[in-house]
């Protein structure tokens, strides 16, 4: 296993429950359960990361998610593009300013050959105006959204230490796990 866990918020925090994400990840940052890990916010997915993500041993993105009901925590698994994985032939990917998680995961495994396994916690929300704060949903949302992810990096990193770092190993073994939210 290579590199310390990696979380990453999603979001601007201007922009009302867009900035879930970050505020999630500065939360967790001072999680004792999450000693060691590396945190990061950003307003959006960037090319940039990909030396981040490939360089992690495990990667948890959180982000707001437009559409589910305002304060829920859900957790997914990010399956990058076969064409983008290494040992698969893989030879292309698509490139711009911003990249959803399976394009910077594959981008990580294109441009570094490693691709660690990646999940997504999202945090459902409900307004983005600029300059509005939380909503309570989400405010109220954010110490579950902790726990998620810190369950999960725990999960992650048992399940990889018993895969010997084998990534499709590992996200099997954390899809049947008791992490909470994971499906």
């Amino acid at each position: 296993m290579s590199g310390v866990p990696l979380v990453v918020g999603v979001g601007n925090p201007l922009r009302g429950d867009d900035g879930a994400g970050p505020a999630a990840a500065e939360r967790a940052a001072r999680d004792p359960r999450l000693a060691g890990a590396r945190f990061r916010t950003v307003v959006q997915l960037t090319p940039e990361l990909a030396a981040d993500v490939a360089g992690a041993s495990v990667v948890v993105i959180v982000d707001a998610r437009a559409g589910a009901p305002a304060g829920t925590v859900d957790c997914s698994p990010v399956d990058p593009p076969p064409e983008a994985v290494p040992g698969r032939g893989g030879t292309r990917a698509s490139l711009s300013h911003h990249l959803d998680p399976a394009a910077l995961a594959g981008l990580a495994g294109l441009a570094y050959s490693r691709i660690p396994p990646v999940f997504i916690v999202g945090i459902g929300a409900g307004r983005f105006d600029a300059g509005a704060p939380l909503s309570p949903a989400v405010a109220a949302a954010l110490p579950e959204a902790v726990d998620v992810v810190a369950a999960l990096v725990a999960a992650l990193v048992a399940a990889l230490v018993a895969a010997d770092g084998d990534r499709s190993d590992t996200v099997r073994a954390v899809r049947g796990s008791t992490a909470p939210g994971v499906s």
